[in-house]
């Protein structure tokens, strides 16, 4: 199998809109992943890390996840000079595929960033939604309990939690992992592949929500699956994943994740 080249990004916000909100810390971490059949990499190294002043007030609901207020970014440089740094940094490492974990909200605030980079298909991959193909049982998705579960804690030693550049090694250090599994699915790793499985909604493995909560989609009776479907069509906003996964079920196209399969993976050792 041929190398990857991977950035991960991460941002910290003032907020989720990227209209309204702005950028406070930037992050990429570029990783080397020499045989994603098996894993394998040479160690990550950050690229670019740096605070951005919002020249704006951060929310208290924004600085409660990542702990940066008013006072630590005021004076740092601000956005121009920064993306124009941070893109340069990027495009040195010449990555095949950009990464990040949820990568649509990075993506959002950063709208010109895979177009300026060589190669020119460089495009976004996104590390949970990888995951959730890979282990729909599994009860939930967040970067830091993949970390856990993943056993990855040790390859972020010695950064400062919850900031940009923890949350970007974490997610470059997840990718080489989920590479190996997607092998184990019988598909050779490519970048065209991690953005094919990015763009397509997985399909969920129990109900998370209802009186049909914790069982397999395939149990849930028909007449429920369409007042879901009939529900999302009037206005009510289930998840892409829902939609998707109970079209599946009443088709009887859906696929009964075996018991055997794990939560999440072990890492080798």
């Amino acid at each position: 199998m041929t190398a990857i080249r991977a950035v991960a990004i991460d941002l910290e916000t003032t907020g989720f809109h990227p209209v309204d909100d702005r950028i406070v810390e930037i992050a990429a971490v570029g990783i080397r992943i020499a045989d994603p059949a098996t894993g394998h990499y040479h160690p990550y190294e950050t690229l670019y890390a740096s605070m951005v002043d919002p020249e704006r007030d951060i929310p208290p609901d924004a600085s409660a996840v990542h702990h940066l207020t008013a006072r630590d970014v005021r004076g740092q440089p601000r956005l121009p000079e920064v993306l124009a740094a941070f893109t340069e940094a990027v495009r040195a490492f010449c990555p095949d595929v950009l990464v990040a974990h949820k990568a649509d909200f990075e993506a959002a605030f950063l709208p010109d960033l895979a177009a300026v980079l060589t190669p020119a298909d460089a495009r976004w991959a996104c590390t949970m939604r990888i995951a959730q193909h890979l282990w729909p049982r599994t009860d939930g998705f967040g970067l830091q309990r993949l970390r856990y579960a993943c056993r990855l804690e040790d390859c972020v030693a010695g950064l400062d939690p919850h900031r940009a550049a923890f949350d970007a090694a974490c997610c470059a250090t997840l990718l080489p992992l989920e590479c190996r599994e997607i092998t184990k699915t019988g598909h050779e790793v490519t970048p065209t592949l991690l953005r094919d499985w990015t763009a397509t909604v997985p399909l969920q493995a129990k109900v998370a929500f209802g009186k049909h909560r914790g069982r397999y989609w395939h149990e849930v009776p028909n007449d429920y699956l369409r007042w879901l479907l009939r529900r999302h069509a009037e206005g009510e906003p289930f998840s892409p994943e829902t939609v998707a996964t109970a079209e599946a079920a009443l088709r009887g196209a859906y696929a009964v994740p075996p018991e055997s399969e794990p939560d999440t993976p072990c890492r080798s050792t």
